[in-house]
């Protein structure tokens, strides 16, 4: 695979299934077109990556009128956990890494042994900023 000629960064903060989902495909089109991927999570969306919550299917509001078909068609799409897709997605790119708020852990009283395996670094937004200032593309959310 050639080096990235483009860059996505992407801070996440909310913390539903729906907004992991989100993060996950971003990932996943991003390194389709060879990007490379840098991902802040903070807020609620750190917690969402915690080994207990990452798989439970709690949906936003916005997703209410949908809701009681959606493990249907996820399970008829083959996509029954939130952790292997994310790490389908993570695994489709060479140059992916995960980022946690290290005031979020703290925030959440989390740490960060009691996340997912994909997580690849801890922290300070400061940190994550700088290490993506290069970056094409910003998108919050």
């Amino acid at each position: 695979m050639m080096e990235p000629t483009r860059r996505l960064a992407v801070i996440a903060t909310r913390g539903h299934a729906n907004d992991l989902f989100q993060v996950a495909t971003l990932i996943r089109a991003a390194t389709a077109l060879e990007w490379r991927v840098d991902v802040f999570f903070e807020g609620d969306a750190v917690a969402r990556l915690s080994r207990d919550r990452i798989d439970a299917w709690d949906w936003s509001p916005a997703y209410q009128p949908v809701a009681d078909a959606l493990p249907e068609r996820l399970r008829a799409a083959d996509f029954e956990r939130m952790e292997f897709f994310l790490r389908d997605a993570k695994e489709h790119g060479d140059h992916v890494a995960l980022c946690v708020s290290a005031a979020a852990l703290d925030e959440h009283q989390l740490r960060a042994d009691r996340l997912t395996a994909l997580v690849d670094i801890v922290c300070t937004r400061e940190e994550f900023d700088a290490r993506t200032r290069d970056a094409d593309t910003v998108l919050s959310f």
